[in-house]
């Protein structure tokens, strides 16, 4: 079998770019094409020109937009090549998407002198796609523009991977409802500055760290707010970084000019994130897609190519995690979707979720190290070669946005009405109890804590707290909180 298409042009230029999809193969065992789990097999009549341009033509007709592997191609492909075939069939849709994008991506005109007939078509197919509401229209090419980012950093989402328009914004329709209901039994406040906290630790924890009070309260204030910074831009992610990492010394006053990497727990690199050389672009870019308010990019789709892309770009030595799932807040805070004062606690359900987690950044970081070229030494990598910034800025984020998506709905269906059930049975076990049994207040809610966080007893090692209350009076309030949260 022989590589077509994207494959082709991959293994053919040892292109710096991961496949996005099955790589396509000439078979002689089929006599149409047989799409498989791992592979897109066709027959070897097919038709196409054995060229470059001739190979990129056929990948885009039968394999879709791969843009990492288009940006990493057209670098190999003669401007004549493109303008000769332009010209020869002006109003071929394929040839007019990748004369497009060159210009697209590199900046520059080609000068074909052609004037193309006919009615526009879309950059990226919508049927196929997750695409910008609101196109730019170019009139050379009659090509409306709906591609998710601009050409410094522009992830890719495809309707597979997505719950489809109008989901979730029910879902978040339901978060409303439920807030709603607890401010009718006085239980809101208390839950969103319990989901805050919730929130922060569980941010805090996904690195295996356990802040202070005081660092603890300072990124509440952090989630807090997050819907009153109008913008994310270098300054603003310089401030948040300094209040999330773990010590002064790690704090950074710019994103960063060295190369950094993550090591696993048995000392091999597993992550090179972008390399130094175009990262202040590629941020360029990763900005003026965060903060875009014209192109109409889904909130989901938004906040799952910015938190990702953020993470995978690394812009700082150290706090990207948490900046990472900070992005998902500012992106729903802005959505217009949700009051700006409520949280969804994501980090809290991904605490519960993260070797799923773990495959999803594994599934970026992994085959786009292996671009890289490098030796180990003692001290850190020595980089040989790198793989430039095309990797990190047109990814495909499918991974990425099917995840959060189950994330948030987890925390809207279990983790946000658990923690308002919680709220409500503790008030009844509170009232109950206080006015049953002689306790000081502070030790009937500590009491209803540590019964409730024990599966409905109090443990021996937190009975010695109370040594005074008789083995009766324990009994009872066990009781007590067992029927107040049924």
């Amino acid at each position: 079998m022989k590589p077509i298409g994207y494959a082709f042009l991959i293994a053919q230029h040892q292109l710096p770019a991961v496949q996005s999809g099955r790589p396509a193969l000439v078979s002689t065992s089929v006599n149409r094409r047989v799409d498989t789990e791992r592979e897109i097999l066709f027959p070897t009549g097919v038709a196409f020109v054995d060229t470059p341009l001739g190979h990129l033509e056929f990948a885009l007709r039968h394999e879709g937009v791969d843009l990492a592997v288009i940006e990493a191609a057209l670098r190999h492909i003669a401007p004549g090549a493109i303008i000769e075939r332009f010209r020869a069939n002006p109003n071929g849709e394929y040839i007019r998407r990748i004369a497009f994008l060159w210009e697209w991506l590199n900046g520059k005109h080609l000068q074909a002198g052609v004037n193309v007939a006919g009615k526009y078509i879309d950059l990226f197919p919508p049927d196929q796609y997750v695409t910008a509401a609101n196109p730019t229209r170019h009139a050379g090419y009659r090509i409306a523009d709906n591609s998710l980012g601009d050409r410094r950093f522009c992830p890719v989402v495809t309707r597979a991977s997505y719950g489809g328009p109008g989901h979730f914004e029910s879902l978040l329709e339901k978060v409303a409802t439920l807030y709603a209901g607890s401010r009718a039994t006085g239980h809101y406040d208390r839950a969103v500055q319990y989901l805050y906290l919730s929130e922060t630790r569980s941010n805090f924890a996904i690195e295996h760290e356990t802040p202070s009070a005081s660092k603890e309260e300072r990124f509440v204030q952090v989630l807090r707010h997050a819907a009153e910074l109008p913008q994310l831009d270098e300054e603003r992610l310089v401030a948040i970084q300094n209040e999330a990492v773990r010590d002064v010394y790690s704090r950074e006053a710019s994103y960063r000019t060295r190369q950094n990497w993550l090591e696993s727990h048995t000392g091999r690199i597993s992550f090179l994130p972008h390399p130094v050389e175009g990262l202040r672009e590629t941020m360029a870019g990763w900005e003026a897609f965060v903060n875009d308010t014209r192109r109409g990019v889904e909130p989901l789709v938004k906040a799952a190519c910015a938190s990702f892309g953020f993470v995978y770009l690394h812009p700082f030595m150290d706090g990207n995690g948490r900046l990472h799932r900070f992005v998902i807040h500012h992106v729903l805070a802005h959505s217009g979707l949700i009051s700006r004062d409520l949280v969804i606690p994501v980090s809290a359900v991904i605490m519960k979720n993260i070797p799923e987690y773990h495959d999803v950044l594994t599934g970026f970081s992994g085959p786009v190290t292996r671009l890289w070229d490098y030796r180990r030494h003692d001290d850190g990598p020595e980089i040989l070669q790198t793989p430039g910034p095309i990797p990190y800025r047109y990814f495909q984020a499918d991974r990425e946005t099917a995840f959060l998506g189950r994330m948030i709905e987890r925390a809207i269906e279990e983790e946000i009405p658990q923690e308002l059930r919680f709220l409500q049975g503790y008030d009844i076990a509170f009232r109950r109890i206080d006015a049953e049994l002689d306790l000081p207040q502070k030790d009937i809610a500590l009491l209803i804590r540590l019964i409730r966080g024990n599966g409905g007893h109090l443990s021996k090692t937190k009975r010695a707290k109370f040594n005074r209350l008789p083995d009766d009076v324990i009994a009872r309030v066990e009781e007590i909180v067992d029927q107040s949260f049924e």
